[in-house]
């Protein structure tokens, strides 16, 4: 099975976060996932600006495929996703000052370790201000105007507006900037395999910082090859993983809108490892599927895990999480539990 690690080491400057020359698009995120306590399990919102018309997006593996705004959020019950397609011709970036903005819709701005995200949707009574203190990053892609990609795990505060409420909540975030090149087709309708990306908070006390990520690609359900991982143990440094596998445990279905059949995740197993040992969880959902990505969505989930460390023993741990998969097969395979 290949293994791929992640990279932590480098600091993303300004240019790292403002929009990229020559790239066909760019994609600002914010996501937020909160303790247990909180009434909201998770929020997300993107920014997503189309600088080409040709080609397709690799970014359409996450339904991106136009200029648009996203607002999301979840709780234990429900989960509200409102889109809407913008105009980004007067999109404006500057990167000293750093400040990326779309009048009315977008902005983000700031500089290390402390950054604002703005997003509006006025035609839907929604607004989400996200203010992050960053920690550490993750690089998942560096490969220029072919695909680049970093996140930074942060601790957050989010305030939103939604359904004519006002709310505000902290808890552990990420800000993500990725920008890449199209592809001459629309490749998504021949997609063999899936993909799963998991994000953990520990929520420590005095910690904020304390997580987990990692990424694999699958086919038929199963693990193929584990792309990258890194984490924050409590009590740890950041460090590299060599990617996330994925066991699925239990799974549910649902229509599509297109009403295709598509698989549920109710329950995994993930498992990184490293040098000195691996982190092995389990994941349970706690929130509806947000099914906006092509043969997938977001979920919201809460964890139990243990570190098993070659030569300091084990530790445990729990939390909550976001999980993001696409193009899983309605057949997809669970172990037969004995």
């Amino acid at each position: 099975m290949p293994v791929f690690g992640g990279t932590v080491s480098r600091l993303p400057g300004a240019r790292h976060l403002v929009p990229r020359r020559g790239a066909s698009w760019d994609g600002w995120f914010a996501i937020a996932i909160f303790p247990p306590e909180s009434p909201l399990r998770w929020a997300k919102s993107h920014f997503f600006s189309r600088n080409r018309t040709s080609g397709h997006p690799f970014a359409a593996v996450e339904g991106l495929v136009e200029s648009e705004l996203m607002i999301a959020w979840a709780d234990d019950n429900e989960v509200g996703v409102l889109q809407r397609k913008v105009d980004n011709a007067q999109l404006k970036s500057s990167s000293d000052p750093l400040r990326v903005s779309l009048p009315g819709r977008f902005t983000m701005e700031g500089s290390r370790p402390r950054y604002t995200m703005f997003f509006s949707l006025p035609e839907e009574g929604s607004k989400a201000f996200f203010e992050f203190e960053t920690g550490w990053p993750i690089w998942w892609a560096r490969e220029g105007r072919f695909l680049n990609y970093v996140g930074q795990h942060s601790a957050v505060r989010l305030d939103l507006s939604r359904d004519g409420r006002e709310e505000s909540a902290r808890g552990f975030g990420v800000m993500e900037h990725v920008c890449g090149a199209s592809a001459p087709f629309d490749f998504t309708g021949r997609m063999p395999f899936s993909y799963h990306w998991d994000v953990l908070a520990f929520h420590t006390p005095g910690s904020p910082f304390d997580s987990a990520a990692g990424l694999c690609i699958g086919f038929r359900g199963e693990t193929l090859i584990q792309m990258k991982a890194a984490c924050k143990l409590p009590g740890h440094r950041e460090a590299p993983m060599r990617g996330l596998s994925v066991r699925y445990l239990e799974v549910n279905s649902m229509k599509a809108d297109d009403g295709t059949e598509m698989t549920v995740p109710a329950s995994w197993e993930g498992v990184m490892r490293g040098r000195r040992g691996e982190f092995r969880y389990v994941a349970r959902a706690s929130t509806p599927l947000a099914a906006i990505i092509p043969g997938g969505g977001m979920l919201g989930f809460e964890f139990e895990g243990a570190y098993h460390d070659h030569y300091q023993g084990t530790r445990a741990w729990s939390g909550t999480g976001f999980s993001e998969y696409g193009f899983l097969p309605a057949y997809a395979y669970v172990p037969d539990p004995k």
